[in-house]
């Protein structure tokens, strides 16, 4: 298929003075979903933006004509077909951006045009679209060049003006095209492509049990035997793996979770996950965090930059901070990695098959050998060896008949009577 330069017209703004463009629930990864619309034809792709305007993951910036927003496609590189998107929108068909290829490329059309919903055929055969205005069109390069030089700043008058220096015009048309003109219109897209996403990864052999009230990003990708539970956000630059059991109400961003691991009402962002572990309720991964496989992160368990080894566990209640963590650890009830001097923060090093008792704080940098025990209550501040057992906590002390001799149960009898 002949190579395409694919380019977003930006400078469109809402009465708030909000980007069209800027909304990242939509168009976080606009440029990607063009490539991935058109794999085969796509070279590069571009946004065409302003300081007002932020970037659009896996687009190209160049720089917008303020006088006339479509003049900034001059700077274009050359290339045999360029396709221009006016305003950001949502497709009913996914494959819309696919047809108007098609039928740009196999004809030999000089420009051709892609429309929302057919109301019949003009006399000369060609399909006339309900809604007229153009949001999409694929120009050949020369007529690109020669419609640029009319001086049109809407593309519908770069089409008519490409028509009018003798290229013949294609339309291709689509069922619906949502428009992001306001947030009206952007909630509407929204819920127009959460349900093909949805539905596609339905009919791919991933199970969503609630189709309204589930995100997933246009570019996540879900293995087939995944199953998603209400009220889940998977974000774009996702992985999930088979079998795995993600949600109810779980934020995933940038995360990769194994096969077979469960992450329950829980929050993994920038981080990694390994398979057959499982994650919540109430976990809190932060960038950077990297689980191993067959562990346990449990219920207000917070990891950040920290790496943790196969088969290890903090079931509860624990904060794993800047620390690497080895394979086959137990971290007790109230562990604490104390990483921060309120200056600079320090790592520490756990590790293989080490026990960690209950509401001990280890100190960072703090180094702890293979097979160590700490003893519950102990606060670490030195290194450890293997093998050894490490108890820092005063000595308890016990006084009999205490409290007869201090008459306290007496009191409370008393104050209760009153």
């Amino acid at each position: 298929m002949n190579k395409v330069n694919a380019v977003m017209v930006g400078g469109l703004f809402d009465e708030n003075g909000i980007s069209a463009f800027a909304r990242p629930v939509l168009f976080g990864t606009a440029g990607d979903a063009m490539r991935d619309a058109l794999p085969d034809a796509v070279e590069a792709c571009f946004f065409a933006h302003d300081d007002r305007e932020p970037a659009v993951a896996g687009a190209q910036d160049i720089a917008l004509d303020a006088a006339n927003r479509f003049a900034s496609l001059a700077a274009l590189p050359e290339s045999e077909h360029v396709l221009v998107l006016a305003a950001p929108f949502a497709l009913a068909e996914e494959d819309a951006l696919f047809h108007l290829a098609e039928t740009h490329l196999n004809t030999g059309y000089g420009v051709s045009v892609l429309s929302a919903e057919q109301q019949g055929f003009d006399a000369e055969g060609q399909p006339l679209p309900r809604d007229s205005r153009c949001y999409a069109a694929m120009f050949t390069w020369d007529m690109l060049k020669k419609a640029l030089a009319s001086g049109a700043d809407t593309l519908d008058g770069l089409v008519a003006a490409a028509v009018a220096a003798g290229a013949q015009k294609g339309i291709a048309i689509t069922n619906k095209i949502y428009v992001i003109c306001d947030g009206t219109a952007a909630f509407m897209a929204q819920v127009e492509m959460m349900q093909r996403v949805n539905y596609g990864l339905i009919k791919k052999g991933v199970q969503i049990f609630d189709l309204t009230s589930t995100y997933i990003a246009p570019d996540a990708d879900i293995a087939p035997g995944a199953t998603i539970l209400p009220g889940c956000h998977i974000r774009p630059g996702c992985k999930v793996g088979a079998g795995a059991v993600i949600g109810p109400n779980t934020i995933l961003e940038k995360a990769e979770i194994g096969a077979g691991t469960t992450v329950n009402n829980s929050q993994v962002y920038e981080s990694t996950v390994g398979s057959n572990t499982t994650v919540g309720p109430f976990a809190y991964l932060r960038p950077h965090t990297k689980v191993g496989a067959g562990c346990k992160v449990g219920d207000f368990v917070e990891m950040k930059n920290s790496s943790f080894g196969d088969g290890s566990k903090a079931a509860h209640l624990t904060y794993v901070g800047d620390a690497d963590v080895g394979s086959g650890v137990n971290l007790g009830c109230g562990v604490v990695f104390v990483n921060y001097d309120g200056t600079n923060k320090y790592r520490a090093q756990i590790g293989n098959d080490v026990f960690v008792g209950c509401n001990s704080n280890l100190v960072s940098p703090v180094q702890i050998g293979d097979g160590a025990y700490i003893a519950a209550g102990s606060t670490v501040t030195e290194d450890v060896e293997a093998d050894a057992l490490y108890i820092a906590r005063s000595r308890g002390t016990q006084k009999q008949g205490w409290v007869s001799a201090k008459g306290i149960w007496n009191k409370k009898s008393k104050a209760q009577t009153k």
